[in-house]
């Protein structure tokens, strides 16, 4: 059974807080290497962004971003790009001072608006055993991101596959996890995974679970193949019904010249 969804407090709105000094400076793509993220990741990837972007399409101040660039702190530059510190969470909730639009590429923290409500990253070989499970969880907490979901769609660095940490007020994150093993969001949405392996966005309320991209897909493939029948049988009836009215012309004729 799920647990309650719980209402978002103040301090998941607040802006990041306390000694800024003390947080760990990550520049995430310019220190990882060139492996390629998994299938199961960019599967899992996509399902999180449409599902949540569906589940909170009716809070036109939401915006929900994938693999953005997340600006936390004037500095230092790294020192071969130039770049602030950042992350590049795999799913971030933010809600912006003014909304940025569809080709905004970056959000900074108390630019654009206030941390993000809820982070989701996915676990890889990329970036499991550190990143995600220490400095990152760190960055996280101090910028007072009021919840952190991590996903292993392949179990191998998360044996139980889905752990939520929520931000408690001692700063520090209490883990969460439900009794059929999903986790329940304080925006309204559940995780689990379904009975195909795949992972599930679930309206928490509801029950109902959104529709996957490759599920859509096959959906409008289906769609598609049923309107060509129905039109194939249209044409069919249209050709029959030509054929019955020209032997009822026929016929009138004949009656006519006898």
């Amino acid at each position: 059974m799920a647990s309650p969804v719980v209402s978002i407090t103040e301090q998941a709105w607040m802006p990041s807080s306390g000694n800024m000094d003390n947080i760990p400076i990550l520049y995430e793509d310019e220190d990882e290497d060139d492996m390629g993220e998994s299938n199961p990741h960019v599967v899992t990837d996509e399902i999180l962004h449409v599902c949540i972007q569906a589940h909170l399409a009716p809070r036109l101040d939401f915006q929900v971003f994938a693999n953005m660039n997340l600006y936390y702190r004037d500095g230092p530059p790294h020192p071969r790009t130039g770049s602030l510190p950042y992350v590049s969470p795999d799913i971030m909730v933010v809600v912006p001072y003014q909304h940025l639009g569809d080709e905004v590429s970056s959000y900074t923290i108390e630019t654009d608006g206030p941390a993000p409500l809820s982070v989701t990253e996915i676990l890889s070989a990329r970036s499991a055993q550190q990143r995600d499970l220490k400095e990152k969880l760190v960055v996280h907490a101090k910028l007072n991101v009021g919840e952190y979901i991590l996903v292993d769609p392949t179990g191998k660095f998360l044996p139980e596959r889905l752990l939520l940490k929520r931000l408690q007020q001692n700063g520090k994150y209490k883990d969460e996890r439900d009794a059929d093993g999903g986790v329940t969001s304080s925006l309204g949405f559940r995780l689990i995974f379904a009975e195909d392996g795949f992972l599930q966005v679930v309206d928490a309320a509801t029950g109902k679970p959104y529709i996957r991209p490759a599920e859509a897909e096959k959906r409008i493939r289906h769609l598609e193949a049923q309107s060509a029948q129905k039109i194939r049988q249209l044409e069919n009836d249209l050709e029959r019904l030509r054929t019955l009215l020209k032997k009822k012309a026929k016929t009138k004729k004949k009656k006519k010249r006898e």
